[in-house]
């Protein structure tokens, strides 16, 4: 139903038939389609403990599971509709072929059952008076009317899901509206030929935050009577960003999310919203199915400008040419781009909102004094200095040293760093040492700790230790941060959160804004205040990638943020500038690099660095569920490590292409430091290919994995061969297999 009719939400084909055939091959029975593998809900009237909480949720208990597997036929239905949507006439008589036998007749009518269940003699549960079946029973009827075409597809798609009209075809034109901060700044614009507006000429169109459209769609639908509430607090993406509102009879655009609030030190680096606008136009050409036209606005102020912005330049003068890349692009005048648009989200759940207050163009950050514009000139000047300065970092100053140097320093030491110029990190972290000794409210020169931290984040270019330290401090926290974390839950993974080597908070679902903030500054930043807002960076860079190169993330079932961080900090060399002190789009390179080396053995790479790496990111062979399943099958053991435990009875009512499965196996790898971690995928590769080959041997039924490890002796600069033999000599050696003929099991 998510897959086809009447969702229709996977569009890529190939992904539609590999879902199909693994659906058919697992759940498809000979009364229907099971809801779940390994029958893990039974029959909805089998005995429920009422002393269980747990009873609110459908828990079975006491009962044979194997034997309480249901089988729906509607779910037969629903594949029709699809294939009737979809043109397969083949398969519309296979799935026909498959339902008739389980229809019985009512009154001379076909009745669709609501499900079966597996006795000896199957008999339906339940018919036309439970609700479920009415509702069942009048899709049966609406397919009957689609396969005799008295019915059309399109007349049920009025969403245009699934089919869309000749003038839908092909990608949409992204219309794009550049808005300057002021008047000044426009004409420093259009000297270098790029049109933009300013506030006072859009004054009949409203500018919003999308974090405002957020608040207010909170309202929408909501109802206190009834319990209800609107939609939930969580960012808007790409695409309701890109439509226009009409709210109240007022017309209203939201900047996109990347440029919510220039709050976060991100938004500095032009590079990276160059590479944002990117990712965005290319969301929407793959994306938008609406017959208007995606129409969103482009902030330019100066503080994007402030640096030789040659990135944005590019970027801006090539969607004068009517085409970036081969994405349709239409600049323009912000009023007429509406007017084109040609369809507008009306909204009327506006009581009490002040519209101006919310214009996006009156943001107090853009008014600063100290935020003045320059003109080109003086900006490539800065940029040539500041490019001279990043050169002369000393790399040996990391974060760690600079942070036991400034918990060493007595009082006044302390303070005369604090407030040398020019500010660089050093500083900042003095002050953050003032503030967890004296209080955040401790006052220099009058001002207090926090609002002179709070000063520097506003005006500090490139000194990217010192905006990380300071946003960790200030508790800053990056607007696309949810939506980059249910990327991650989508493409199956799990996330971890905090320092290597130190307590990790794991998250398995979407997460709320408010709680995300939490966690990172609440549980990461306690431990550190850099890593609070540096794996907000690592997040985003994660989702991008995990969007244009899943294939980096292969073997990988929990992605841990400080672990990457650690792993990158590793393999840095002296020579370069230390991983906290690189601007972000150059951060964002170095995660690529990182996955892309540690994906396949690189004859750059030593096995030392290749084991530690992989082993810290946790990433696994392609086949290596397999692998372990197919020795937890061949005879009872247990693999055992301290307190964590891997038996045989962990396949059972499961099956080895489940997530359930893939996860008892991390939780086990995890009890072991990462080279050793990998020293146990290595073991097993070992083991099973013992098992293939050699079938009479059995294992013993006690493995002590780590013991086992330790008397092997193997070395972590040993290649694959090498530490196979010793594992097979290890093997015969200590009598950990009843059978000894093993010696052709090497792994190449």
């Amino acid at each position: 139903m998510t897959k086809g009719f009447p969702a229709f939400v996977v569009e890529d084909p190939i992904l539609c038939e590999v879902i199909e055939e693994n659906v058919e091959r697992e759940l498809l029975g000979s009364y229907g389609y099971k809801r779940f593998i390994g029958a893990r809900v039974g029959r909805s009237d089998l005995s429920f403990d009422s002393q269980d909480p747990e009873c609110q949720s459908q828990r079975i208990v006491n009962t044979s599971l194997s034997e309480s597997e249901l089988e729906w036929p509607f779910i037969v239905l629903f594949q029709i509709m699809t294939c009737v949507f979809e043109g397969r006439v083949h398969d519309i008589h296979r799935y026909r072929a498959i339902l008739n036998p389980l229809l019985f007749k009512t009154d001379g009518f076909p009745t669709i059952p609501l499900h079966y269940c597996h006795k000896e003699d199957p008999v339906s549960q339940g018919g036309l008076k439970n609700h479920r079946t009415t509702v069942f029973q009048a899709f049966l009827i609406l397919t009957e009317l689609l396969e005799k075409q008295l019915v059309l597809p399109h007349e049920l798609d009025y969403r245009k899901q699934k089919m869309q009209t000749d003038s839908d075809v092909g990608s949409p034109i992204i219309q794009i509206a550049l808005l300057s901060e002021s008047t000044a700044f426009q004409a420093l614009l259009s000297t270098y030929g790029i049109t933009s507006q300013t506030p006072n000429q859009i004054e009949s169109v409203y500018v919003w935050p999308s974090s405002k459209l957020v608040d207010l769609l909170y309202y929408h639908g909501s109802d206190e009577r009834l319990g209800l509430t609107g939609r939930p607090k969580r960012p808007l993406g790409s695409l309701c960003t890109s439509r226009v509102w009409k709210i109240d009879g007022k017309t209203v655009m939201c900047v996109p999310l990347y440029q919510d609030k220039q709050d976060f030190y991100i938004s500095k680096d032009e590079t990276f919203i160059a590479k944002s606008i990117k990712l965005h136009l290319k969301f929407l050409r793959t994306h938008w199915s609406d017959s208007s036209r995606p129409t969103f606005c482009l902030l330019l102020t100066s503080v994007l400008f402030k640096k030789n912005s040659r990135t944005l330049f590019k970027l801006l003068n090539s969607f004068k040419t009517g085409f970036f890349k081969d994405i349709p692009i239409k600049l323009g005048r912000l009023q007429e781009l509406i007017t084109a648009a040609s369809k507008m989200e009306i909204l009327n759940v506006a009581p009490n909102m002040d519209f101006h207050d919310n214009r996006i163009l009156a943001s107090p950050v853009l008014s600063r004094k100290t935020l003045s514009i320059k003109s080109l000139t003086e900006c490539e000047a800065d940029s040539t200095n500041t490019k001279g300065e990043s050169e002369e970092i000393e790399v040996d100053k990391r974060y760690s040293k600079m942070l036991a140097e400034c918990q060493a320093l007595e009082e006044h030491d302390l303070l005369a760093l604090a407030t040398t110029e020019p500010v660089t990190a050093s500083n900042i972290i003095a002050l953050i040492e003032l503030s967890i000794r004296h209080g955040r409210e401790y006052r220099i020169d009058g001002d207090t700790v926090t609002e002179i931290i709070e000063y520097h984040y506003k005006t500090l270019e490139g000194e990217w230790l010192a905006l990380r330290c300071c946003a960790g401090f200030l508790g800053k926290t990056v607007d696309s941060l949810a939506p980059s974390v249910s990327v991650v839950i989508v493409s199956g993974r799990s996330l971890s959160l905090g320092v290597h080597d130190q307590t990790e908070i794991l998250v398995e679902g979407p997460m709320h804004p408010r709680l995300l903030h939490e966690i990172l500054h609440n549980n990461v930043g306690k431990q550190s205040l850099l890593h609070a807002s540096l794996q907000q960076e690592f997040l985003i860079y994660i989702a991008e990638l995990l969007v244009d190169h899943p294939e980096l993330f292969k073997g990988i079932l929990i992605i841990r943020v400080g672990s990457m961080i650690h792993v990158l900090q590793s393999v840095i060399s002296q020579e370069e500038a230390p991983l906290e002190t690189l601007p972000p789009h150059l951060l964002s390179k170095k995660i690529r690099h990182l996955l892309t080396c540690s994906k396949d053995f690189s004859k750059d790479v030593s096995w030392q660095e290749h084991r530690l790496i992989n082993g810290t990111l946790g990433r696994v062979p392609d086949d290596f569920s397999s692998r372990v399943w197919l020795i937890l099958q061949h005879q009872n053991i247990r693999f055992s490590c301290h307190n964590c435990y891997l038996v045989s009875g962990d396949i059972l009512n499961t099956k080895v292409s489940e997530p359930y499965f893939a996860m008892k196996i991390e939780r086990f790898l995890n009890c072991f430091s990462p080279h050793r971690r990998h020293f146990v995928i290595e073991l097993f590769h070992v083991l099973s290919a013992t098992l293939v080959r050699n079938p009479e041997v059995n294992l013993v039924e006690d493995f002590p994995v780590l013991e086992f490890i330790n008397r092997s002796e193997v070395n972590i600069n040993e290649s694959l061969e090498a530490v196979s033999k010793k594992f097979i000599d290890c093997l015969i050696k200590f009598e950990f297999v009843k059978l000894a003929n093993i010696e052709n099991c090497i792994v190449s």
